[in-house]
C-alpha cells in the first residue's frame, strides 16, 4: 500500500494514511504534495494514521516522523490535528515540539480513528 492522503472539502478534513514502509523522506514528499493539492485548504483540520508504519519505526525514526508532523504545523492555520498510533506508550519516549506548546492549534493523539474523527469534526 502506498501513503495517501484525501481531502474532504464538506468537512473541511484532510486525511493522511502513511504506509508500513513509509520513509521520512516520502513523508516529505507525500506533505508537499498535499500542500500543493488543488483542493488543500490550509484551514482544513488533519488526522494522520501512523498505525500501519509506527512498528517499523524505532523510537529515533518515529521521533523523526512526528518532528515533520508537529514542523508543518507553521505551514497551517487549522485548529485540530489528530495523530493515530497503536501504541500510545511509545509517546513517553518522543519528545513533541517545543513550539507546539504555544501554538493555537491542538494536536492530539489517538488510538482508535472514530475517535480521532470525532474530536476533530467537534
Amino acid at each position: 500500500m502506498k501513503s495517501t492522503f484525501k481531502i474532504f472539502e464538506a468537512n473541511k478534513l484532510i486525511t493522511e494514511i502513511l504506509s508500513s514502509d513509509i520513509t521520512t523522506d516520502e513523508y516529505i514528499k507525500l506533505k508537499h504534495d498535499e500542500f500543493h493539492h488543488a483542493k488543500f485548504n490550509r484551514k482544513f483540520n488533519l488526522i494522520t494514521d501512523f498505525r500501519l508504519c509506527e512498528n517499523n519505526f524505532d523510537d529515533a525514526d518515529l521521533q523523526e516522523m512526528i518532528n515533520i508532523f508537529t514542523e508543518n504545523k507553521g505551514k497551517i492555520s487549522r485548529e485540530k490535528s489528530a495523530v493515530i498510533i497503536s501504541e500510545i506508550s511509545r509517546l513517553k519516549r518522543i519528545t513533541l515540539s517545543k513550539n507546539l506548546s504555544s501554538s493555537p492549534q491542538e494536536i492530539k493523539f489517538f488510538t482508535n480513528p472514530e475517535d480521532a474523527q470525532k474530536w476533530v469534526e467537534k
